[in-house]
């Protein structure tokens, strides 16, 4: 009788609370301009989307209370509560801030619907619980976000893992890689493995600041994972690994969740497993490498701070494997991104004790060629307890490499090598790009007290690319020294990072050799004859003209000249790879005739 009435009573409020979600709809007039009608559109949406959230919470908590008892009933009122405040009042209490959008709407609403349904599960669930459930993180700025319920999962059945992350730093971050540390073994992960990559990206995490509250600028990710069969009731600990990047410094946090799990009839708890003994789980804290910026093609230290988080057992005979991505391969073999220098990639530990904590030196080279990236790391850790008990486990960690900016420079030619004050000089010569890495805005400034000009912009050179510099630069003085000035050549790496070179070449300016002075000889020291003294004059004149006139047809010679030496060569290079075509289809028709005329003769 009482289990009727209690259904009847729970379809009698389902009915209402269906009804209830049938509100009178308010015509409303438009007054003022377009754009404050629209603005006023979406304030009142937004609202009308926080009032059916709020509802629609309560509905939930309401119904679900009829199926539990009264303390546990008093919780959920509680837990309702909690988050009905995060959405924001319904009364439209405009001092009130709760969320400003819909996505957060909409994920606070499935976050308390989990938070009822993890709290109803933890009553039923004979497990042992755990108080010290609490979220953590490795980093003060990337962390787990305020909102986060333990998920309850049940065996044989799917869970969503729904990791909150927000950024309590100044920084507004990018491209945030969260990747969860899974195991083989069942008392560390107690779900199946289904695919070969679990990593999500998180495009933006905006920082404090921008005037959003901290639910507002939190991201969150899900995992859809499947409960294993055999999975022991009890807590699990979840890590999850965070790589970003705060300007160019590479970064990483560890952040740590739980889930609950309720297993089969039978299947025991996960900190009672083995007569007695809890699980030794061995985990990666976190890593260290010296130094800490590793560039391609240098050795450097990897140092791993291991904990073993059982507080009763003690593990021993480890034996941690490192497995480094393939990066490059030829014909027979295949080559890792890192190499131990010691040729192993198996490292031993003889024990650690209970609850302990220890650190793991590798010296390791990175190959030369890699690119500018993180890269993983995989660590593979077999141990024994004191029963001799067998487990496995697997961590890994991602380490930046960098790539240094490499280019070289062609010998500089300057056409003509000496000039006089306002005349100009072309200075050619080639920038190859000989590293891993693309050079970026690079420009070339010419420094020195006796000329000027000759700025000139290359933009982007790829790696193995080539940019040419052609600049005019004019004197603007008489040079006092040896003739020797700067090309100062800049570039930004992919960072955003600049540096500069400079690269010395010479270059002779001597005295303006014009005519602006001829009027002003003392033509009292020169004695001519009246009748001949324009004449000889004329004659001077005459000769100077023709002497600069040979002297800019030879400049306009050796240019052209060296843009044509330039173009044969060009031609001849592609002539060169046709005749080599060439003699390889040859060869070929000749070893098919060959064997034609044997076939003949025979």
């Amino acid at each position: 009788m009482t289990m009727k009435l209690k259904k009847t009573g729970i379809a009698l409020l389902s009915a209402m609370l269906v009804l209830g979600n049938v509100t009178p709809v308010m015509a409303t007039q438009t007054a003022g301009t377009q754009q404050t009608t629209q603005t006023q559109s979406k304030t009142d949406t937004l609202q009308k989307e926080k009032e059916d959230a709020v509802k629609e919470i309560g509905d939930y908590g309401s119904i679900t209370k009829l199926k539990t008892d009264a303390e546990t009933a008093k919780k959920i009122d509680e837990l309702v509560a909690k988050y009905q405040e995060l959405i924001g009042t319904a009364d439209k209490d405009k001092n009130k801030s709760g969320l400003s959008t819909s996505a957060s709407i909409e994920d606070c609403v499935s976050s308390a619907k989990a938070a009822v349904d993890a709290l109803v599960a933890g009553d039923d669930n004979n497990g042992q619980d755990d108080a010290s459930v609490n979220p953590s993180s490795t980093s003060d700025f990337v962390m787990v976000g305020g909102d986060w319920v333990t998920p309850v999962a049940t065996y044989g059945q799917n869970v969503n893992i729904v990791l909150p992350v927000v950024n309590m730093g100044s920084v507004n971050l990018a491209n945030i890689s969260v990747t969860p540390v899974i195991s083989n073994s069942v008392t560390e992960w107690p779900f199946e493995i289904e695919t070969s990559g679990y990593t999500q990206m998180i495009t933006d995490l905006p920082g404090k600041g921008n005037g959003q509250s901290d639910m507002d600028r939190r991201r969150e990710l899900t995992w859809t994972l499947k409960t294993r069969e055999d999975a022991p009731s009890g807590y699990y600990k979840l890590q999850f690994t965070a790589l970003y990047y705060v300007g160019t410094e590479a970064e990483s946090a560890t952040l740590t969740t739980y889930v609950k799990v309720v297993g089969a009839p039978g299947s025991g708890n996960v900190e009672t497993e083995g007569s007695g003994s809890s699980t030794p789980r061995v985990i990666v804290t976190g890593f260290t490498t010296d130094p800490a910026e590793v560039n391609a093609g240098d050795t450097f230290t990897l140092t791993l701070h291991l904990k073993n988080t059982s507080k009763r057992t003690a593990v021993s005979n480890m034996l941690v494997n490192f497995n480094a991505p393939s990066e490059g391969s030829d014909t027979e073999n295949t080559y890792a991104a890192f190499l131990p220098t010691s040729g192993s990639n198996t490292a031993y530990i003889s024990s650690i004790g209970k609850n302990a904590t220890t650190d793991l030196s590798i010296e390791m080279t990175a190959k030369s060629d890699l690119s500018q990236k993180p890269y993983q790391l995989d660590v593979t850790m077999d141990y024994e307890d004191d029963a001799y008990t067998a487990y496995t486990s697997t961590a890994d960690v991602s380490i930046p490499i960098h790539q240094a900016a490499k280019f070289e420079l062609s010998t500089p030619e300057i056409l003509p090598a000496t000039i006089s004050v306002g005349n100009e000089a072309d200075i050619m010569f080639s920038i190859y790009n000989t590293g891993k890495t693309t050079l970026y805005n690079v420009q070339v400034k010419f420094e020195g007290d006796s000329v000027t000009g000759g700025e000139s912009f290359i933009g982007k050179i790829e790696a193995g690319g080539t940019g040419t510099v052609d600049a005019l630069v004019t004197g603007q003085a008489a040079t006092k020294d040896d003739g020797t000035i700067k090309a100062v050549i800049t570039y930004e790496d992919e960072a955003g990072n600049e540096s500069s070179y400079e690269q010395e070449m010479t270059l002779m300016v001597t005295e303006d050799t014009g005519l602006a002075g001829m009027d002003d000889w003392d033509m009292e020291e020169v004695e001519y004859d009246d009748s001949t003294g324009s004449s000889k004059k004329a004659v001077i004149i005459t000769l100077i003209g023709v002497v600069l006139l040979t002297i800019a047809v030879v400049i306009v010679i050796l240019l052209k000249k060296r843009k044509a030496k330039k173009l044969l060569a060009e031609e001849l290079d592609l002539l060169e790879e046709d005749d080599e075509e060439t003699d390889s289809v040859d060869d070929g028709e000749k070893d098919n005739n060959g064997k034609d005329d044997a076939d003949e003769i025979s």
